[in-house]
């Protein structure tokens, strides 16, 4: 952009001088013809000079329009090398319309001189026109209006010289102030005496500079910033990794002291002590169960022995019989004795399974005892939530609180110990039954001790005696049968070998 846009334009300079040439010209032969003609002419001359004057001063309006767009370009310009210091990323862009701008203005300039070297020949054309001019005034002397028009037209023009004179010199002056601009903006190349060459910078190499810089710091900054984030990470991260870390461990703590706490007020609640109960009378019945079990395989245990011992006299008699071809009376014989042999081996095999059987009783007994426990105490729960859901103003309510805690507290209260009984006492059957024969004999004394009850007991005696005398009897009988038994059997046998002999 310039300001040959709004200002003069060469062309239109170069023919407005044709006219003017012309105009003068025909002015010049129309004095000469005649004076009627010369003052038609002058006229017309006249109103061309003002139409000329007009168009002149038009002109130099269109001059001054032009330095003050140089001005205010000028002024843009320094605009924008300030705004260019502020606006780092478009400065490449700034210096390239300040240098279009400088190569605009360089060419305004020459126009500017060619416009001035047109202005300068048609000012001496006009005063050789001028010239001949006043001599055809002289001529026309008798005619002084046209002489004073001609005249005013001279004066005028004169004016319109000095004028174009004047901005002739202003535009120089413009013309040097942008040349100094330019040298200001992009820099100059000074010839030393020497021939030497020297750059002087201007302020497109400032701003190269400055933007280097500038670019440079960016860059430096740029690099800090990111070490700085990162490590602002690493630690925001190592920060997070130790508060996750004391989050969780706070949370587990927090979860077993909530549990401890739970538990505590769980024991401290009223159903605590019954669930309490209940899970060690749970306890107690599994471990009866576990010693039931034992006492039971011991006494299969103790059967599969008895039979065992009791099939000893049975197998050496089939032993005897079927491989040692042993008697079969001889055998039958000797079989109370074997029998009364192996009593050492029966009674600890029977007093083992008489004592399994007692304890598995027991166990059986424990059992029973606590399974009932355990149920009383869990059933306590349920019960209590159910009187809790009866009004509280209800007197059954309070009753059957009170009965349920007593009934608690009674089942609690007896000690399925009190079955243990007799545990001082050995478990031998044979013990057994010299203690009841005792405590026969004693219970007899002390009925016959009794008024009315001697005669009661002489007889339970004599009863005693009767059967213990019929029994001793059958022993007998038995016993005499076996050896009448025994002498045919050794007749035979001696008639035997004295006929073999």
């Amino acid at each position: 952009m310039g300001f040959l846009d709004k200002g003069v334009d060469p062309a239109d300079f170069e023919r407005f001088k044709s006219e003017v040439n012309s105009q003068l010209k025909a002015l010049t032969s129309e004095i000469r013809l005649k004076v009627t003609d010369s003052e038609a002419a002058a006229r017309a001359s006249a109103d061309n000079a003002s139409d000329i004057e007009e168009k002149i001063k038009s002109t130099k309006v269109g001059v001054d329009n032009a330095i003050k767009e140089l001005l205010e370009y000028s002024e843009a310009v320094k605009e924008e090398v300030a705004g260019v210091k502020s606006l780092v990323e478009v400065a490449k862009t700034s210096v390239n319309e300040i240098k279009s701008l400088a190569t605009k203005n360089e060419s305004i300039c020459a126009k500017a001189v060619e416009l001035t070297d047109s202005i300068s020949s048609a000012s001496t054309v006009m005063s050789s026109e001028l010239s001949v001019i006043k001599a055809a005034l002289l001529e026309a002397q008798k005619l002084p209006d046209q002489v004073v028009t001609v005249t005013k037209l001279l004066d005028s023009s004169a004016v319109v010289a000095q004028d174009i004179e004047a901005l002739l010199t202003h535009s120089m002056k413009k013309k040097s102030e942008i040349d100094e601009l330019h040298k200001s903006i992009l820099g100059t190349e000074v010839k030393g005496a020497d021939g030497s060459v020297e750059r002087v910078d201007g302020l497109v190499d400032s701003l190269n500079r400055a933007y280097g810089s500038v670019e440079a710091k960016v860059t430096a900054l740029e690099s800090e910033v990111d070490g700085a984030v990162k490590g602002v990470i690493e630690k925001y991260e190592a920060d997070l990794s130790q508060d996750r870390e004391r989050f969780e461990s706070l949370i587990s703590e927090s979860k077993e002291r909530y549990s401890a706490i739970d538990d505590e007020i769980t024991g401290l609640l009223p159903g605590a002590m019954a669930a309490g109960l209940s899970a060690a009378y749970e306890k107690k019945k599994d471990d009866e169960v576990v010693s039931s079990e034992k006492y039971e395989l011991s006494f299969k245990v103790a059967i599969a022995l008895m039979v065992a011992v009791s099939l000893i006299p049975f197998g050496v008699d089939v032993f005897l019989l079927g491989w040692k071809g042993a008697d079969l009376v001889q055998v039958i014989k000797d079989t109370p004795s074997l029998i009364v042999s192996i009593l050492p081996l029966y009674f600890p095999v029977l007093w083992f399974a008489y004592s399994s059987n007692k304890k598995l009783n027991l166990s059986k007994r424990l059992i029973e005892e606590y399974t009932h426990k355990a149920v009383l105490g869990k059933t306590f729960s349920g019960l209590s939530n159910q009187i809790e859901s009866l009004p509280r103003e209800s007197v059954v309510r309070d009753e059957l609180r009170t009965r349920l805690l007593f009934n608690l507290l009674q089942v609690s209260s007896e000690n399925p110990g009190k079955l243990i009984t007799d545990y001082n006492k050995s478990d031998h059957p044979l013990m057994d039954a010299l203690e009841n024969s005792a405590k026969l004999s004693d219970s007899v004394e002390t009925l016959s001790k009794l008024p009315g009850f001697s005669m009661l007991a002489k007889k339970l005696a004599t009863r005693t005696d009767e059967l213990l005398s019929a029994q001793a009897e059958k022993v007998e009988n038995g016993l005499a049968t076996q050896e009448v038994m025994e002498k045919p059997v050794v007749k035979d046998a001696s008639a035997t070998t004295a006929s073999v002999a």
